[in-house]
């Protein structure tokens, strides 16, 4: 099942679309993205998703304008997983410090405020090699 949800002008989510996705493959994205373009959405001004890069190359070719931000929930899970067991205070993993911690945690994760940044600011491609690579 694929899913848009967007956040109107008084900043409340609104369900756009809900269609049968075999895959989240470029193809399935792109017929999602043509169905809500047909349905009247404009442009979206931001985009916000796990790092589905079928989403990302069709976001690309049905709103070339549009700017995609990879989800921070997603991100933080993903960066959780790599972490190893002996990191964090009295050596908890990475997934008992909780989740409240936000971005002070991922620096911890991390080792360093720049490696966290750097993190931040891969693209899918790049985090989905780096997670393929640790599992």
């Amino acid at each position: 099942m694929l899913v848009g949800i967007g956040v109107n002008e008084e900043r409340f989510r609104e369900i756009l679309g809900v269609a049968e996705g075999a895959k989240e493959d470029k193809a399935g994205w792109l017929n999602f993205l043509r169905y809500l373009s047909g349905r009247g959405l404009q442009t979206p001004e931001l985009v916000i998703s796990d790092a589905c890069l079928g989403l990302v190359e069709a976001l690309e070719e049905v709103y070339p304008h549009a700017m995609w931000q990879r989800c921070i929930v997603h991100l933080y899970r993903n960066v959780l997983r790599l972490t190893p067991t002996d990191k964090g205070p009295g050596n908890l993993s990475g997934r008992q410090l909780g989740a409240g911690t936000g971005r002070a945690r991922l620096r911890h994760i991390a080792g360093s405020r720049r490696e966290a940044r750097r993190y931040l600011r891969m693209d899918p491609l790049e985090t989905r090699e780096l997670e393929q690579g640790a599992a």
